[in-house]
């Protein structure tokens, strides 16, 4: 592997405390504030107001969420299933559209069902959550190197490449997705630039993709959304790179259907029409084999994030209805290759993906 690292954390258990700690997101880039509890329902209030956000942290922080709910239950089997069922649920419902959340929480609630049905007690069952939490974090990092290593090879000296929202270490923990081969292409000596768009409403491509590759000494500019189509053409454009919050792979005809951030759609039409490169890159936990396109929901979030701009400012005339969706999807056609931890898929996706699914590496059991 190159040698890349990144000393940013998103999320860890306090063993000491027995508390979840995160790097509160909304903050950064003014404030590098961590947050501690031990508190459910604090947990939530820090994913629906993006505290902590990003597909694979939060599978973290449904796993580590599942977990601190049963270290809080009494000491009774009985009392410890309720509990992750009831409270999981509604934990893993708290944002509809990444599937990663739900997949964390899924996983503890498994291995908790499995841990009683053996025959273990209350003790024995808490800490079989906790290291199945710890497990997943440690494979979403183990996984972000590999995907950066997968993916390196696809970029190359002069290129320019473009990205959309936070796809990095905030949001996926160890390398990022769509930042890891960008980190070791990087570490490899390899010399390119980056145009990070902002990302509107909440700008998680200036705040959060810039300060990373800032950090990590890779050119990097901030473009405004409405720019990316014209700069993609005048400043040639080699590949566009983004996250996804989910992957279909439930039939053949919507097998690399790609949720993401809202504006990947648009970024990724601009680049079919240009001859620009769609690169996707994402671990197989974001890889969703049961729900179709009808099944998917669209999170809608509140107008105030369109009314005012980050800092406050009203710019919407009172009384102007907003939308304000916060992801959309591309369909697969216009997607050129989607990179995970074992290996990477291309069209047809209808095939591609489920090889890489029956991978005894892949993250989600078919």
């Amino acid at each position: 592997m190159s040698a890349v690292s990144t000393n940013v954390i998103p999320i860890r258990w306090n063993d000491a405390t027995n508390e979840i700690v995160w790097l509160d997101n909304s903050q950064i880039p003014w404030e590098e504030r961590y947050i501690s509890s031990r508190e459910p329902e604090r947990l939530i209030k820090a994913i629906q107001k993006l505290e902590i956000r990003g597909a694979p942290v939060l599978g973290e922080a449904g796993a580590y969420g599942a977990a601190m709910i049963v270290n809080n239950s009494l000491n009774s089997n009985e009392d410890i299933l309720r509990n992750v069922v009831q409270k999981g649920d509604v934990l893993a419902a708290s944002r509809p559209t990444a599937v990663n959340l739900s997949w964390g929480v899924r996983i503890i609630q498994s291995a908790v069902k499995k841990a009683i049905d053996d025959g273990k007690n209350p003790s024995e069952v808490k800490a079989v959550a906790l290291d199945s939490a710890k497990k997943i974090q440690e494979d979403n990092i183990r996984a972000t190197y590999q995907l950066g290593e997968n993916g390196k090879e696809l970029i190359h000296d002069g290129d320019v490449i473009i990205t959309v929202c936070n796809a990095g270490t905030l949001a996926c923990d160890g390398l990022g997705t769509a930042t890891a081969p960008l980190r070791a292409a990087w570490a490899d000596g390899v010399q390119f630039r980056v145009l990070a768009t902002y990302t509107a409403p909440l700008y998680q491509g200036a705040r959060l993709t810039a300060w990373e590759l800032h950090k990590d000494n890779i050119p990097v500019q901030v473009i405004t959304d409405n720019m990316a189509g014209h700069l993609m053409r005048e400043e040639k454009a080699t590949s566009v790179w983004a996250g996804a919050d989910r992957i279909l792979s439930s039939s053949s005809d919507e097998s690399g259907t790609i949720y993401n951030k809202i504006g990947t759609f648009g970024l990724a039409l601009m680049a079919h029409e240009l001859g620009v490169k769609m690169y996707v890159a994402a671990p197989t936990s974001t890889i969703d084999p049961s729900s179709k396109v009808r099944d998917v929901k669209i999170e809608q979030r509140k107008a105030s994030e369109v009314e005012a701009l980050f800092g406050g400012t009203i710019v919407v005339p009172k009384g102007v209805g907003v939308l304000n969706p916060a992801f959309d999807r591309t369909p697969p056609e216009y997607v050129s290759a989607i990179i995970t931890e074992i290996g990477t898929a291309r069209a047809p996706y209808g095939e591609s993906i489920p090889a890489l699914l029956k991978n005894p590496r892949s993250m989600v059991k078919t």
